[in-house]
């Protein structure tokens, strides 16, 4: 009978670790990411935001634009997501470049960034649940080490989301060299890694963990609901089209629920904001069909 149980244990923890390495988290999701950077010798750490405004066409894909808020030596990242693929590209002098493939599996190698590097997969613990991490290693040695990258699933990397070979040659460096490192990622206005995050910096208030709000049905066709954990007091509804033109304003709205009628909103996607006492709440896209 023991042996039977101790079996079907067996079982199950297989079937689980199984379905958590089919789940494919997506990385772009109405993402943001607070960044640090520092150099160890001289300079104390600094904090900035990336954020993501709107959806850009480049050849025959559709990209997310992100920006670097406080830190204007960075220009706009452009990314996209194959789901399908598990992989993350991003434009690199106009050319579509992979920048992360969440499809590797353990002693998988990839080529990046002029080295090659081998795969180790395991799975961490966040607020949100076990999510995948791939370690990268370098096969050439440098200065008698390997280079590395910690990709996370859902995440992007422990370093700068678009630039995760940020600090690799740091191995080489006696004095610690130039780092930078993910402190907070957030996806939906919630946070999906890390702690101790500078809030004001992502441009919304300090409730922003603890309120949930959520718009249904989504994509909607007479009326959008809108439900939210704390009550609305006199919030504000701004929503923009693909081209970023105000095409409905609603001020006034108070509650736990609220509803907007389509009235005349053509077909299309569309950019949401909700603002309250000039802090944006949250930020989402929306889609109008028949």
């Amino acid at each position: 009978m023991k042996t039977k149980i101790f079996i079907i244990a067996l079982f199950f923890i297989s079937f689980k670790n199984e379905i958590l390495s089919q789940e494919y988290h997506p990385l772009l999701n109405n993402s943001a990411w607070i960044v640090y950077d520092w150099v160890s010798c001289c300079t104390p750490s600094q904090d900035w935001a990336i954020t993501e405004e709107e959806e850009v066409v480049i050849g025959s894909h559709v990209y997310k634009k992100f920006i670097h808020t406080f830190k204007d030596s960075y220009s706009p990242t452009f990314v996209r997501e194959d789901v399908v693929a598990k992989k993350i590209y991003k434009i690199v002098n106009g050319v579509d470049t992979l920048l992360y493939d969440f499809g590797l599996n353990e002693g998988d190698t990839i080529t990046q960034y002029g080295n090659t590097f081998v795969a180790h997969v395991d799975y961490v613990d966040l607020p949100i649940g076990s999510r995948k991490r791939i370690t990268l290693q370098s096969i050439e040695q440098y200065c008698d080490q390997s280079l590395t990258q910690v990709w996370i699933e859902g995440v992007g990397s422990n370093k700068h989301p678009f630039y995760p070979n940020y600090n690799m040659y740091n191995v080489c460096s006696s004095g610690g060299g130039y780092n930078i490192g993910t402190r907070c990622s957030f996806q939906n206005g919630e946070r999906v890694f890390g702690s101790d995050c500078p809030m004001s910096l992502l441009g919304v208030n300090t409730n922003f963990e603890s309120r949930k709000i959520e718009f249904f049905p989504n994509p909607f066709s007479s009326q959008l609901n809108i439900t939210t954990s704390t009550d609305f007091e006199n919030a504000s509804l701004k929503l923009f089209n693909s081209v970023g033109q105000l095409v409905m304003e609603k001020n006034n709205l108070n509650g736990k629920s609220i509803s907007i009628e389509r009235e005349n909103l053509s077909n299309g996607i569309y950019f949401v904001e909700l603002l309250q006492e000039g802090n944006v709440l949250t930020k989402s896209k929306l889609i109008v069909t028949n």
